[in-house]
């Protein structure tokens, strides 16, 4: 394709919509992947920023006795600030270019304004690659234990000033980084539009046509031409920002694909040689570094194979998802049964053989009658004693298969069990079996010590939950133990909410240690807290429920171990 614009387009259309759909659901690998390269990016930027602003600094002190140098004079005589400084001032003066206001959900484009002679080829790419650049450099520095949003995205002469507010963006794209009154001047002109079109931004559908567009848009079109530099930037007006963040975006995607596929091929390679070594066709799946393997084995022994080879090859446990199929089973009692009646129908055969036999030498023989009848005779109770004891085989192994078949299924009974005791109840989550305590208003801001009269229904719940599980003698061998998980709300930093949700945890478990029903099974031992932090919020209509994520989740752990060592005993015995 010879026809630059064209070609433009149509990178456009097919790699903007694959990147930002393989952003949204795989960001911890893209972050793991391209760490290297927004470091080195945001270095190059802070050598080039410094390097020219001592280049303007260097043009302004050359200018000799011009009007200029007199004028900065005069200004430091007024004002009592020196003529250094307020050349740096000077050296630092930023043009607003652009402005989009981005919805957050959707990353529709709501509204733009531009400079003069300075419009944006495709405002509607730029707007969506601009917000999802925000969202995985937040992804980013979120991985690094830092909970403030990004503000400031530069790459060469482009910087990107990002706002949030309610349920959209405001971004600014500038020629250089705007000092603290430019970014006031633009929180300010921010508050205003939100402050008025709050719900047209919450309800916007991308109508175009909406007259209050035209009005956001007349207002940030007045807001450019008030808030333009003195001192412009020649370099900057000939930047287009659009190349740079399609740039930035072709090396976000060439370093995520390389990284997704070799972690696809050596799960692929694992497979293969679980497949030569235990004769298991299963398939591997890796999520948030765990492995999952699903499939069905034909023996136990290949469960014991397989987990040593993963051990081997890559030095993690797993989520085991495998089973031995019922079908398997009954096919094996189906030839066990089938084998047993050609046994006994061999039997009858020779039985009735035996006795045509005998009635014949009974005929021939009279004289030895006595004695064939006798050695007949026992012939028989053996024939009968041999098919008692296959009889006897038959139903014991009948018995062993049901066992095992009812202890594989154990931990849907608890599920089952747990979903039948509590029904619809709001804290019960029939998924996991878990109680989950939000809206019982528990706890207080930044408090780990729980409110007075808001621990009677958890009371109720805990109390209820453990007599259904450690009252029913099938369960109670395979329940490990129960955990006391605390959560705050996503304010304040992430340290700070660890410990705090590790105290909520901690209060609460110690509290549940005094009840009797802890005292009667003796729990002490097998329940543990733990700190969550602020992981999973509780978010309704876009909007972090605080109160609600400040909450306390009880759940109990399936002794996997233990069945399986159950299943075996089972058989073998």
């Amino acid at each position: 394709m010879q026809d630059p614009v064209a070609l433009e387009r149509a990178l456009q259309s097919v790699i903007s919509p694959v990147i930002a759909q393989e952003i949204a659901e795989n960001k911890d690998k893209m972050i793991d992947a391209l760490y290297p390269i927004m470091g080195g990016m945001i270095s190059k930027y802070v050598t080039n920023a410094i390097k020219e602003m001592m280049e303007h600094i260097n043009a302004k002190i050359e200018e000799g006795l011009s009007f200029e140098r007199y004028k900065r004079k005069l200004k430091a005589k007024m004002t009592g600030v020196s003529e250094t400084e307020i050349l740096l001032e000077e050296s630092l003066d930023a043009t607003i270019r652009s402005l989009f206001i981005i919805q957050k959900e959707t990353g529709l484009l709501v509204a733009e304004a531009h400079l003069e002679n300075r419009e944006i080829n495709d405002p509607h790419m730029v707007a969506s690659m601009a917000s999802a650049i925000r969202d995985f450099v937040n992804d980013w520095t979120e991985k690094a234990e830092e909970t403030s949003e990004v503000q400031l995205l530069s790459y060469g002469n482009a910087t990107l000033y990002i706002e949030s507010a309610g349920s959209v963006y405001l971004i600014a794209f500038l020629d250089t980084e705007p000092d603290f009154e430019q970014r006031s001047k633009i929180n300010a002109f921010f508050a205003k539009i939100i402050k008025k079109y709050s719900r047209f931004f919450q309800d916007f559908d991308g109508d175009d046509s909406a007259p209050e567009i035209q009005t956001i848009e007349e207002l940030m079109q007045k807001f450019l031409r008030e808030t333009k530099s003195v001192v412009p930037r020649e370099d900057a007006a000939k930047k287009n920002p659009l190349k740079y963040i399609l740039i930035l975006f072709l090396l976000l995607c060439f370093a995520y694909a390389a990284y997704w596929g070799k972690g696809k091929y050596e799960l692929y390679l694992l497979e293969q040689q679980i497949s030569r070594q235990a004769g298991a066709h299963i398939t591997i799946e890796k999520e948030d570094h765990t492995l999952y393997l699903k499939g069905y084995l034909s023996s136990i022994k290949d469960f014991y194979t397989i987990k040593k080879l993963i051990k081997e090859k890559t030095g993690k446990d797993f989520v085991n998802e495998m089973y031995l199929p019922p079908e398997e089973m009954d096919r094996k009692l189906m030839r066990q049964k089938k084998t047993m009646a050609q046994t006994v129908k061999r039997l009858n055969l020779e039985i009735n053989r035996t006795l045509k036999d005998q009635q014949h030498t009974v005929k021939v023989l009279e004289n030895t009658l006595t004695s064939k009848y006798d050695r007949l005779e026992q012939k028989i109770a053996g024939l009968e004693a041999e098919l008692k004891t296959i009889n006897t085989q038959y139903h014991t192994t009948r018995k062993k298969l049901d066992t095992a078949i009812s202890i594989s299924m154990m931990k849907a009974h608890v599920l089952e069990t747990l979903k039948e005791a509590f029904g619809h109840t709001g804290a019960f989550h029939p998924k996991d079996g878990s109680l989950d305590f939000r809206n019982k208003h528990l706890f207080e801001a930044g408090q780990s010590v729980p409110q007075a009269g808001s621990l009677s229904v958890l009371k109720q719940g805990f109390k209820k939950y453990i007599t259904v599980l450690m009252g029913d003698k099938q369960i109670k061998p395979y329940i490990k133990g129960f955990v006391i998980e605390g959560y705050t709300d996503s304010s304040g930093s992430y340290d700070l909410n660890r410990a705090l949700s590790f105290e909520r945890a901690t209060q609460i478990k110690n509290y549940l240690l005094t009840l009797p029903v802890s005292k009667q099974y003796h729990l002490s031992k097998i329940i543990d807290a733990r700190g969550m932090a602020d992981k999973n919020p509780v978010i309704i209509n876009g909007v972090e429920d605080k109160e609600a994520s400040r909450r306390i989740k009880i759940r109990f752990v399936f002794n996997s171990d233990k069945a399986i060592e159950s299943i075996e005993k089972a058989l073998n015995d």
